[in-house]
């Protein structure tokens, strides 16, 4: 794991419960007290932290808690694969779909290169570089305010153009739920694009690892029953997939051993 990864998983963790000792992070990330003595000194260095004799308290507001896109994208990586393979079976030859700007739907918009007759909408100036060769894909951007460090364009413009389409079906990256509160996240402006696309698509499916569960973040997107289909990871708790699939949401769960087989049995194969 490199030093970027890991300290963006100590903010994570210190998003959620405030403080936490050096020997519980010594634990999560498998590394020595040495390599979190100095992942604690760089991080207080930034103004997250207070380093405590033995731990860390954490000086960032934990409904406001966004990390750089770079970050976002090393962080549970394999599990995002996992999650975009299992959403790739969702969108078919001939759909209207919206790919919002995450790096979950991003994954899930590599595996679209060869579909026939999709329109795809996005509001990911990453998504249409993804695709800007897929022949059989017709690509629309929305414009609107870039935010620079999310790489997502929100805004008047953005939202301008989202009230004059329907869509078949609606891809969201989801920062944070919770079957209780609901669906939010840290910036306004992306909510704002969420309660928007809820409304555009027939098809809502949101794209969320294990770590987005049982979390509240600043902005209100809305209540979970805005999204149709949910597909996340087999890290994530069973009591929030229960409570879901009770509030009558469509849970898939990608699981992540089936989807590291083909690539032991390669290794296998190689070995032979």
């Amino acid at each position: 794991m490199l030093a970027e990864e890991r300290r963006f998983r100590i903010r994570e963790i210190l998003a959620t419960q405030r403080t936490i000792s050096a020997s519980e992070l010594c634990s999560a990330l498998a590394v020595t007290p040495a390599t979190i003595r100095r992942d604690l000194a760089a991080l207080e260095d930034e103004g997250v932290l207070v380093r405590s004799h033995g731990g860390a308290v954490s000086r960032m507001s934990s409904t406001k808690f966004q990390p750089s896109y770079e970050a976002l994208a090393r962080s549970h990586s394999e599990e995002k694969h996992a999650i975009a393979r299992e959403a790739e079976k969702l969108i078919l030859d001939g759909d209207t779909v919206f790919l919002e700007g995450s790096t979950t739907v991003l994954d899930l918009a590599g595996r679209l290169h060869n579909r026939n007759r999709l329109t795809v909408v996005t509001n990911s100036p990453t998504i249409v570089c993804q695709l800007e060769h897929s022949a059989g894909v017709t690509v629309l951007c929305t414009g609107g305010d870039l935010q620079k460090d999310t790489f997502y364009f929100s805004g008047e413009w953005a939202q301008r153009a989202l009230s004059e389409i329907r869509l078949d079906k609606a891809v969201l990256g989801v920062s944070a739920i919770d079957p209780g509160y609901g669906i939010s996240t840290a910036n306004h402006a992306e909510a704002q694009i969420k309660k928007m696309l809820v409304k555009a698509a027939k098809t809502r499916i949101a794209l969320a690892d294990h770590s987005k569960f049982g979390k509240q973040s600043f902005a209100y997107v809305g209540p979970v029953s805005d999204i149709t289909t949910l597909v996340t990871d087999d890290g994530t708790d069973p009591k929030y997939i229960n409570e879901l699939r009770e509030a009558g949401i469509e849970v898939i769960v990608a699981e992540m051993q089936q989807a590291q087989l083909p690539a032991r049995k390669n290794r296998s194969n190689t070995n032979k």
